[in-house]
């Protein structure tokens, strides 16, 4: 890694930091599954570690409801950081700040290393290094422009630090395929049982791993290791989770009847919700999220709201990706890196968002927030192939300008929407609403 690359990944970071904390603390107050989400953490913060995983324990406070549906991680986190920083809007914001913030640096390191091992490894050196780097720092610089992942990165809920432990596991996983020593497997699992232990949509990454190494296995002494590193682990750190519950008077049998309760909930849930959306919908950006709005800044001439919508420019980008992907991959040999690194990277964007369509419970785009990185990562691949395609230095320059510069622009634009800065209603009308399901 490069001072100079090191100098525009820190320029990223710090601005995605900044943007994130900025008014971190407005809205004032809890707002959509904050509600749900923090009176768990704020019980878990005093030192209740039951109540909040108990389905019949209805309210914390006589008016808000708890979180039992999701695993314990996510909200200890939030706990922890209340107790450093106070019962506050700042205090159960700020780790979804920090483990979004985080999650630009590891999906950086992981796409170094794919970029350098696999989808750029039959180019020859110096080649290869600089569109590794190119395609490492463009990837990061897209997902930092994404609305999803800003929106998701400034509420006190569980999706950010899935998505953090999910990154973590697939650059510890892809550390593991380079360097092939079966070691790696375990801290994988590990960090997939983090993963899971924030929520259960991680199972799916975890299940296309387990797949995965149990497809290319050579031999069946090599299964137990496996099933011990992919599976076993994962659940035992998932278990773990709940210690605190454990301690404090829970029993096994009482855990197992709250997990069916999840399950049934999950599988059962068809109560209906004004902003929920079919999974096909989601890489279209179709249907919006709509989290809050000020009813002191409401009036005849502005408005104020907080929607998750994505980067409408980089929906399009991460759709003509998806297709010129999908086109490579049915007309090269799977046997070469680079088609294994590209098939990695569509199998792991397929793992996280797909499988949902089997479910009939609401589904809202920010579900979508695990996907989006690995649609950025195929984004800036096709980028760099077409950038190294122009023979012309001042081509490739007004190209990768012209195209980085209209999504920062996009994101400038819509970032007043992603985080309740109110704005003139006509403009939220003309820009915020130009599609009807957006409102």
């Amino acid at each position: 890694m490069k001072l100079y690359d090191l100098v525009l990944l820190l320029i990223v970071v710090v601005m995605s930091l900044f943007l994130r904390l900025w008014r971190l603390e407005y809205p004032p107050a809890m707002y959509f599954d904050e509600v749900y989400h923090v009176p768990a953490a704020m019980l878990l913060a005093h030192g209740d570690a039951r109540t909040p995983f108990d389905p019949f324990a209805t309210s914390y406070d006589g008016v808000n409801y708890m979180d039992w549906l999701h695993p314990p991680l996510a909200k200890y986190v939030q706990a922890l950081s209340m107790q450093w920083f106070g019962f506050t809007p700042f205090g159960w914001r700020l780790p979804s700040v920090v483990f979004g913030t985080a999650s630009l640096i590891v999906l950086y390191f992981w796409l170094l290393a794919l970029g350098e091992h696999y989808l750029f490894a039959r180019q020859k050196m110096p080649t290869r290094t600089l569109s590794t780097r190119i395609f490492a720092l463009m990837a990061v610089f897209l997902f930092s422009l994404d609305g999803i992942f800003l929106t998701m990165s400034r509420i006190a809920m569980n999706d950010v630090v899935l998505l953090f432990f999910s990154l973590l596991s697939v650059l510890i996983f892809t550390l593991y395929l380079i360097r092939k020593n079966q070691f790696w497997l375990l801290p994988t699992g590990f960090c997939l049982g983090l993963a899971v232990a924030t929520k259960w949509s991680a199972g799916w990454i975890l299940l296309l791993l387990l797949l995965y190494e149990l497809g290319r296995a050579r031999s069946w002494k090599y299964v137990p290791l496996v099933f011990f590193s992919l599976l076993l682990l994962p659940i035992v750190v998932y278990v773990l989770s709940y210690s605190g519950a454990f301690h404090q008077g829970l029993s096994l049998a009482e855990w197992l009847r709250y997990q069916w309760l999840i399950v049934q909930s999950q599988l059962q849930n068809e109560a209906w919700h004004a902003y929920s959306s079919d999974p096909l919908t989601w890489p279209l950006n179709w249907r919006s999220v709509w989290l809050w709005t000020s009813s002191a800044e409401m009036s005849a001439a502005n408005t104020a709201n907080i929607y998750v919508l994505a980067n409408p420019l980089l929906s399009i980008y991460a759709l003509v990706a998806l297709v010129m992907t999908l086109r490579v991959l049915l007309q090269q040999r799977l046997a070469q890196l680079p088609t294994q690194g590209l098939y990695f990277l569509l199998l792991l964007y397929l793992a996280s968002f797909l499988p949902w369509i089997l479910f009939s419970r609401n589904m809202f785009l920010h579900h979508y927030l695990l996907a989006v990185p690995f649609a950025m990562a195929m984004v800036s691949y096709w980028l760099v192939m077409i950038w190294q395609a122009q023979t012309l230095q001042k081509r490739r320059v007004a190209l990768i300008f012209n195209l980085l510069f209209w999504a920062c622009w996009l994101f400038v634009l819509f970032y007043p929407h992603w985080v309740g800065l109110p704005v003139p209603m006509e403009f939220a009308n003309a820009v915020y609403f130009l599609l009807p399901s957006w409102r």
